[in-house]
C-alpha cells in the first residue's frame, strides 16, 4: 500500500479509508454536516483534507456509488 501524506484542514474531516485489504482505492468523505441538492444544482463539497501525491502517481476521483448512476450525479473536481 502506498504511503500518502494527508493533512486535516477541518476538525470534521475524515481521513480516507479503504473498504477492504484488496480495495483499489480509498473512500473520500465530506466534512460538512448535511448537504442538500435541488434538481440540476451544482455545489462545492469540501473534504477538509489536503493530500500530497508522490511524483509518478495520480489521484483520481470517481462517483462509484449506485445512487450516482441512478440519479445522474456527476463530479466536477476543483483542486485548490
Amino acid at each position: 500500500m502506498l504511503d500518502l501524506r494527508i493533512k486535516k484542514l477541518n476538525n470534521n474531516a475524515t481521513i480516507p479509508t479503504y473498504g477492504s485489504a484488496y480495495a483499489a482505492g480509498a473512500d473520500l468523505y465530506s466534512c460538512e454536516d448535511e448537504i442538500t441538492f435541488a434538481p440540476g444544482e451544482t455545489k462545492l463539497v469540501h473534504t477538509g483534507i489536503a493530500m500530497e501525491i508522490p511524483e509518478g502517481y495520480v489521484g483520481l476521483i470517481y462517483a462509484r456509488s449506485g445512487i450516482a448512476t441512478k440519479r445522474g450525479l456527476h463530479l466536477q473536481i476543483r483542486l485548490v
